[in-house]
């Protein structure tokens, strides 16, 4: 779950390389939330878990950019 969370942050915050599994653009050219999230699926299998902790995730991750960019406009 660290994993998937690493991987959901904004682009912009990190290199962005092709994933080891799929090929598509993944943080550090990791694995891909995607890919990490069909092995976790996999593994407890129940997707609605993982499909519903990916959004919460990702939404806090867009939120922590979000702030982190207001705050630097008010430091200006």
């Amino acid at each position: 779950m660290a994993k998937i969370a690493y991987q959901l942050r904004p682009p912009e915050t990190t290199t962005m390389s092709p994933c080891k599994l799929c090929g598509s653009s993944s943080p550090g050219g990791q694995a891909c939330s995607d890919c990490l999230c069909l092995q976790l699926e996999a593994l407890i299998r129940n997707k609605g878990a993982v499909v519903r902790w990916t959004k919460s995730v990702k939404a806090a991750a867009e939120d922590e950019a979000l702030i982190l960019k207001y705050a630097q406009r008010a430091r200006k």
